[in-house]
């Protein structure tokens, strides 16, 4: 992982984030969706929790601002991410995974800026 991806990341995180926002706060359930996500990721692989976020209508909305943050990069045009990883074995490609978690990382640091409520 790189730090400077994760530094540029994090403006754009909180642009993104502010679609989470209701009643001038985000949904304390949010952030720990994001803080989840990395260790699910190491214990049982990317493809694997990418679709276990994808079947959860909340965690999805989570999994969408991470995409939306690393699709330019990648340079894919794929609609969502897991259909991004599945197309080409791309869940194998280990440059990906690292794109993934360093957009984790920059939202858990941008959700850090908003109030968060019970």
């Amino acid at each position: 992982m790189n730090k400077r991806n994760i530094d540029q990341m994090i403006p754009h995180a909180v642009q993104k984030l502010h679609s989470l926002v209701k009643g001038g706060s985000i949904d304390k359930v949010y952030s720990g969706y994001l803080s989840s996500f990395g260790p699910t990721v190491i214990s049982s692989g990317i493809l694997q929790t990418v679709m276990f976020y994808s079947a959860d209508k909340n965690k999805n909305r989570v999994l969408k601002i991470m995409y939306e943050l690393i699709q330019d990069s990648l340079k894919s045009d794929a609609s969502s991410m897991e259909t991004m990883l599945t197309q080409n074995e791309n869940f194998k490609d280990y440059d990906i995974k690292n794109r993934i978690l360093e957009a984790n990382i920059a939202c858990k640091l941008a959700i850090r800026t908003f109030d968060l409520k019970e």
